[in-house]
């Protein structure tokens, strides 16, 4: 049965492992690359000290239930002393010490021992492995497993002959005290802690202890259950160290720090550019009807070239992307061609904009389809189109009539925005999955389409 729970207890622990790194994982892949100039030290080093009750478990106990009380006049007290380091926010591991006193009693039968352990304990940051992007906790709840050695005297009584010794271990048949016996012993646990402040917290610890050994109720009985007993203790920890953090409840990393007061900053500069383009609002304010001499539909107040060729394709400010030069020959401009303007506008056929599942975000693909219908809108100004949006053949009719929609909408607001093309030159129909091109080519219907519709 111990073993079953030792390497049940094993198997959590590699478990929660793996979550936490998972998480991490996940969470390393969304962050921003940037690199994080500061450092944090942390505070490492911790001693505690405790107070509670033994509870025995073996041949010589009337049940399996934490009672803390006492057996013929003794109790099961116990104190303790222990100094850890902490390795990381997850992990870390200590050195404990404790003794007391123990006694039960079955059938008249009952025994009396003094117990010394030490031992060396892994420990895991539960709440941290948990909860790793909860920062500052007050609370925690750590899990440890560990071996060491116990040292032991005991002396078996018999109630019904009164209280003569039955047999005893580490004691003479007079019951004076000789040299303790040595055992190792396996432990698992977990503690509860509070902070109280910056390097203090309070603690509930509960901690099992499993024996290859049956003497430690000095009974001698051939194939007789082996004895084990737990602890339940309250106590204090100290953390050593003049910094303001400890891994225990998980600050916030210098990484993590840092980047906040990047935000900040980042913050501040977006506030200061809103207020100076608010000012210059007020002091040059553009009217979007003034002249515009050299017609590329952008106001000559916010043009910054004022001579952009007839025809062309110019962006926000103005200016030109392409232009026809004076011999009807394609002119390049940022490495996309235009044709020279003709008179009357011919048919063409666009080359759709398509989408990932469940997206509307715009690849540079898409991005050189809405530059061409940009350009054919421009050389031939009286031409609207009708943007028209698909969606494959999953989900509800409603979630693609309104994805189909957002679909339309994004490349209309690009060709309106960036490109300067009137608003009132598009229709948008959009189709959801009802007119599937290919029902069995999901990545085709998932795509936004041009027609000319004047």
């Amino acid at each position: 049965m111990i073993k079953n729970i030792l390497l049940t207890f094993i198997l959590l622990l590699v478990l929660l492992f793996s979550f936490n790194q998972k998480t991490k994982a996940q969470a390393s892949n969304n962050q921003v690359p940037w690199t994080d100039t500061t450092h944090i030290e942390y505070n490492r080093w911790y001693v505690g000290g405790m107070f509670g009750v033994y509870q025995f478990y073996g041949d010589i106990s009337e049940n399996n239930f934490f009672t803390g009380g006492a057996e013929y006049g003794y109790f099961n007290w116990m104190f303790g002393f222990k100094a850890g380091r902490e390795i990381n926010s997850n992990f870390g591991t200590r050195l404990t010490f404790s003794m007391g006193n123990m006694s039960s009693s079955k059938n008249d039968i009952w025994f009396n021992s003094d117990v010394r352990n030490i031992g060396l304990d892994f420990t895991m940051n539960l709440t941290n492995i948990v909860a790793p992007y909860k920062y500052n906790k007050k609370w925690n709840a750590t899990v440890f497993l560990g071996a060491g050695f116990m040292g032991f005297r005991s002396i078996l009584y018999d109630g019904l002959a009164n209280d003569s010794i039955l047999n005893n271990v580490g004691y003479d048949k007079d019951g004076n005290k000789e040299s303790l016996e040595y055992k190792t012993f396996f432990n698992m646990g977990v503690d509860v802690a509070y902070r109280v402040s910056t390097h203090l917290d309070i603690f509930l610890e509960v901690g099992f202890f499993s024996t290859p050994t049956d003497l430690l109720d000095a009974k001698h009985v051939t194939l007789s259950e082996l004895d084990n007993y737990s602890n339940v203790s309250l106590g204090l920890h100290y953390t050593f160290g003049k910094h303001e953090e400890a891994f225990k409840w998980n600050p916030k990393s210098d990484y993590v720090k840092a980047l906040e007061d990047k935000i900040v900053d980042m913050g501040n500069n977006v506030d200061s550019a809103q207020k100076c383009c608010a000012e210059k609002n007020m002091i040059n304010p553009c009217d979007t009807s003034t002249a515009d001499g050299d017609k590329d539909l952008v106001p000559d107040c916010r043009d910054l070239e004022l001579d952009s060729p007839e025809g062309s394709l110019v962006n926000w400010q103005g200016i030109a992307i392409i232009s026809p030069d004076s011999t009807g020959e394609q002119q390049v401009r940022g490495g996309v061609a235009s044709t020279p303007r003709r008179s009357s506008a011919p048919s063409i056929f666009f080359s759709p904009v398509y989408f990932e599942y469940d997206k509307t975000v715009i690849d540079s693909t898409g991005e050189f389809s809405i530059v061409n219908v940009a350009l054919y809108m421009k050389q031939y100004p009286d031409t609207r189109i009708l943007i028209s949006g698909n969606t494959d053949k999953h989900a509800s009719n409603e979630y693609n009539d309104d994805l189909s929609k957002r679909r339309c909408n994004k490349v209309r607001q690009i060709l309106v925005d960036e490109y300067g093309i009137e608003v009132g030159r598009f229709d948008t129909k959009p189709k959801g999955k009802r007119f599937l091109l290919f029902p069995k080519k999901d990545h085709i219907n998932r795509r936004v389409d041009f027609s000319i519709i004047e």
